[in-house]
């Protein structure tokens, strides 16, 4: 069950590419139980797109791609792009830009050192736009092409709702596991997008149980959300807390109000079993954290949730 740390939403504030980037990649990769970074997709010469780094951090990095980074940054100029999207045009520019990806992620695979195992796929756009059998199409392009053993995965983000203003907006849960039933792919859960689109808790306890049932929980990463405002966001923003007390130290009270709890960790663990594939944590760190800050702050939440998974296998 390889460890999978979203280490681009804690990084220092301004990281570019040279030493200082290398370096915290290099730290994040050498803490304990970690296996593999989630890696962002991003076409604006982002030092997590260039194959380098990837190159250079060993044999044993088994990393996974979101496509979630680009996803957001073409919906910011062009409402109906997406996999999802009943615009054909604009399902035409989501799938081109799945296909620049999967060269990226070829050339990485092709080189030395790290590989990339999963990319994660996302269902925008929002309504009234999207469409659960434009995604099936977006997924059958993108499965024709020759991925080797590299899996596609659908991050689940969370849905539309007429009770309130969703973060993401995508498809459902049920239309996702739809799809991914049809097609043999697995289903990614990050804690607090769900928490997120239910308002609650446990709110990612029911979408486990959703994802067992049809036997495709592939991926279950750890973010935290909040009911109330924040220094950051407003109130059930997609924020990626940390886990709640997770030091003392005032960088740490960003995440007094999160609900994600060293408690819930575990409970949402033990919910899921054997069952995923991956397991990992996605954290922001305050906009005033220093480099050793950022760093700590990763080192702690993923011992939390590496803990959790120790505790768990033992049991079984």
């Amino acid at each position: 069950m390889p460890f999978i740390v979203g280490a681009y939403a804690a990084a220092p504030r301004g990281l570019e590419p040279g030493t200082r980037f290398r370096t915290y990649v290099d730290d994040v990769l050498a803490l304990p139980a970690v296996d593999g970074l989630e890696v962002p997709f991003q076409e604006n010469g982002s030092p997590w797109t260039d194959p380098a780094y990837l190159h250079a951090a060993g044999p044993g990095g088994e990393h996974v791609l979101t496509m979630i980074p680009a996803t957001m940054m073409a919906l910011a100029g062009a409402a109906a792009q997406g996999l999802a999207s009943a615009d054909d045009a604009g399902r035409k520019q989501a799938v081109e830009q799945l296909r620049r990806a999967f060269e990226f992620v070829t050339t990485v695979n092709d080189g030395p050192g790290g590989r990339f195992t999963a990319v994660e796929v996302h269902s925008a756009p929002r309504r009234p736009h999207t469409s659960a059998d434009a995604f099936r199409a977006s997924l059958d392009e993108a499965l024709a092409w020759d991925w080797g053993d590299v899996r596609l995965l659908i991050e689940h983000s969370d849905a539309h709702s007429d009770e309130q203003e969703p973060a993401k907006g995508f498809l459902t849960l049920a239309d996702e596991l739809a799809v991914a039933a049809e097609r043999g792919i697995g289903l990614w859960l990050n804690w607090g997008r769900s928490a997120i689109e239910t308002h609650s808790a446990d709110g990612p306890r029911e979408h486990i149980a959703a994802a067992l049932q049809h036997g495709r929980l592939e991926g279950l990463v750890f973010s935290g959300a909040s009911d109330a405002d924040t220094l950051d966001g407003p109130a059930w923003a997609d924020l990626h807390l940390p886990i709640r007390d997770w030091s003392d130290t005032p960088v740490a009270a960003e995440a007094a109000s999160s609900l994600l709890t060293a408690a819930e960790v575990t409970d949402c663990v033990r919910a899921a079993g054997g069952a995923p594939a991956y397991v990992g944590v996605k954290v922001s760190a305050p906009s005033t954290a220093t480099p050793a800050d950022c760093l700590d702050l990763v080192r702690a939440n993923v011992a939390i949730v590496a803990d959790a998974v120790a505790a768990e296998q033992s049991r079984g």
